[in-house]
């Protein structure tokens, strides 16, 4: 059973890790998820306490979601959501050295209805929507002929797989993602043991305005890998 591990809770929001492999939303079966697991911490022999999910992040994602206790809150967080107010700073390594040091990319994404799959697409097709990341490479290493990077990103926009797919579309996969990546990414074959053979991405540093006082809350923590 996972553990929750909680960085800020008060009356109406808590801040918590979600561990690479659990879940979100709440998950069919017998699999954790963050929104049971924090109902969990929550409930003390209550009943079903609200537990609202303001920002999603992908089952094989790990990193930093706050929920809301109530629904007055969610929408009001959801709202600064929508508006550009959340800061959103990711830590990934990357298959590969881009050409720019720092840069931004921007592309429109389309997402297919059917596998859970996103792509590339062009401005004006039907479903397409704009997507801009920031990135700045922090080291690069090369392990056994192949030369990986640890990047920083900053989300601009929050579309269904941005960064797994910005990158990958420009031949800079994700280290240990399968589904847009190399079939084996993060094996031995591909430099790291196979007890890092996870998908390199997490949510590192998350900053909102509190939905009742207005004052910014920031919360970081550093990434399961590095190089």
């Amino acid at each position: 059973m996972a553990e929750l591990k909680i960085l800020y809770e008060d009356g109406d929001i808590i801040a918590a890790v979600k561990p690479a492999g659990v879940d979100s939303e709440a998950a069919r079966g017998l699999a954790p998820d963050m929104v049971n697991l924090v109902r969990s911490h929550l409930a003390a022999g209550k009943g079903a306490p609200y537990v609202g999910v303001i920002q999603r992040l992908d089952r094989p994602v790990s990193g930093i979601m706050v929920f809301s206790k109530n629904p007055e809150t969610a929408a009001a967080l959801s709202k600064a959501l929508r508006e550009g107010k959340f800061e959103k700073l990711y830590r990934a390594i990357l298959c590969g050295v881009p050409e720019k040091a720092e840069d931004t990319l921007t592309d429109w994404l389309v997402q297919e209805k059917k596998g859970n799959l996103t792509r590339t697409g062009r401005k004006g097709e039907p479903g397409a929507k704009e997507a801009r990341l920031m990135y700045r490479i922090l080291r690069t290493e090369e392990r056994d002929g192949q030369w990986y990077s640890e990047a920083e990103i900053r989300l601009l926009t929050g579309r269904h797989h941005q960064i797994r797919v910005q990158f990958a579309s420009r031949g800079l996969p994700l280290l240990g993602d399968r589904k847009y990546g190399l079939p084996d990414a993060g094996d031995r074959k591909y430099g790291l043991p196979a007890a890092e053979n996870r998908l390199c991405l997490c949510a590192v540093r998350l900053a909102f305005p509190h939905p009742k006082t207005g004052k910014n809350l920031s919360f970081s923590i550093d990434p399961p890998f590095s190089l």
